[in-house]
């Protein structure tokens, strides 16, 4: 949906309109850095604009302090949401996709499933970022953990008015018509 903003004869308001565009997944990182050369203090920060840098004394504390960081976000968050592109996909899905040598030909990659909420992490434990992507892109990373998963969009309705993923409505003189019934008399 792109919403824009219309002035007419003094009186502002805001007008919708529809769109195919999708919007992309969202993406924050949360980051462990030192503070100086020969210090043990670490900076924990966060690419969420509302966030302010922590300095803790040393590495383990920035560590439990940045997962706990980490955690509160997951918690006060939205779930992922349906209807959203793989946030992965946004980037060309780069980091998943091995690139191609000068012999081989680049592999087509093609996102799909569910809309996920994954937790990557690098191997040292210096940053963990959170991605609202596809489940076959979570699962391509090697250090990827699905946290959530997006309930499934709901379904088209028919030209009948049911659901296209409902059963269909028991017809006249079906099954239950040609049951016979028993009285207890």
């Amino acid at each position: 949906m792109r919403i824009r903003t219309v002035v007419e004869e003094g009186v502002m308001g805001v007008e919708a309109h529809a769109t195919n565009e999708r919007v992309t997944g969202r993406r924050w990182t949360v980051r462990l850095d030192p503070v100086g050369r020969g210090r043990a203090d670490v900076r924990v920060s966060c690419s969420r604009p509302a966030c302010a840098a922590q300095v803790l004394p040393s590495a383990a504390d920035g560590r439990t302090a940045a997962i706990a960081h980490l955690k509160a976000h997951l918690r006060a968050g939205p779930a992922p949401r349906p209807s959203v592109q793989c946030a992965c996909r946004a980037e060309e899905c780069h980091t998943h996709i091995r690139p191609a040598g000068p012999r081989e030909r680049p592999v087509p990659w093609r996102c799909g499933g569910a809309v996920v909420l994954a937790v990557i992490t690098d191997r040292e434990g210096r940053w963990w970022q959170v991605l609202e992507c596809c489940s076959r892109c979570a699962a391509a990373h090697p250090t990827a953990k699905v946290v959530a998963t997006a309930q499934a969009a709901e379904a088209p309705a028919r030209a009948d008015g049911f659901r296209a993923d409902a059963p269909a409505p028991a017809t006249p003189g079906g099954p239950a018509a040609t049951t016979p019934t028993f009285s207890a008399a």
